[in-house]
């Protein structure tokens, strides 16, 4: 239900910057636009959601993000076997730049970023669990292509560090019920790939 109710609050907030953004034929060489941008694969595949949404000046975007879903599966989130993982939150700090000459959001860019993430991880045989706390830095490159007005879909494949593990500094396995928690791929390094779908104002 509150996930259901993020989506529709998101759809409001573009449905307002969309009616504000109306003016372009009257000022088509403005140099700030909005924008706002959901992750596909995430919101598809865990009913969560994993938005952006933010500001462009000329070759530049700044954004804040945020993500919230159940982890689908060992392969997208490494958990092991005997547990369940949950990402209560991710917010997101992100700075673009795009390559493009025309000064437009659209082609090639590249992203820095910093994530501060909750995660959730509960032993299923106990119910025992234990909230685990992260931080990350990160560099992402990706492709945006407009396809219909300010329609656009962005391919992206990323790199982030983590300045905080999950499993504390040491990386050690946590004991939570009867079994330890370790997993391999929230410990230095976690690469992604992904697309999303977005709109620019």
């Amino acid at each position: 239900m509150k996930t259901k109710m993020m989506i529709i609050n998101a759809l409001l907030i573009v449905s307002f910057l969309h009616a504000y953004s109306q003016n372009e034929s009257i000022h088509p060489t403005r140099k700030w636009r909005a924008f706002c941008e959901f992750d596909v694969p995430i919101t598809v595949l865990t009913g969560g959601i994993s938005m952006n949404s933010g500001i462009r000046y000329e070759n530049y975007r700044l954004s804040l993000g945020y993500e919230h879903f159940d982890a689908p599966s060992k392969e997208f989130s490494g958990t092991p076997d005997g547990f369940k993982m949950r990402v209560d939150y991710i917010f997101a700090l992100n700075l673009d730049y795009f390559f493009s000459k025309t000064k437009e959001s659209k082609g090639l860019y590249s992203r820095f970023m910093y994530h501060t993430k909750s995660q959730f991880v509960e032993n299923i045989e106990t119910q025992d669990s234990k909230i685990l706390y992260s931080q990350l830095v990160g560099a992402e490159i990706g492709y945006v292509w407009k396809f219909y007005r300010g329609l656009y879909i962005a391919h992206r494949l990323g790199a982030l560090y983590y300045l905080q593990s999950p499993q504390g500094k040491g990386n050690n396995p946590l004991l939570i019920g009867n079994a330890y928690y370790d997993n391999p791929r929230h410990k230095v390094w976690d690469t992604y790939y992904s697309f999303v779908v977005g709109y620019t104002f």
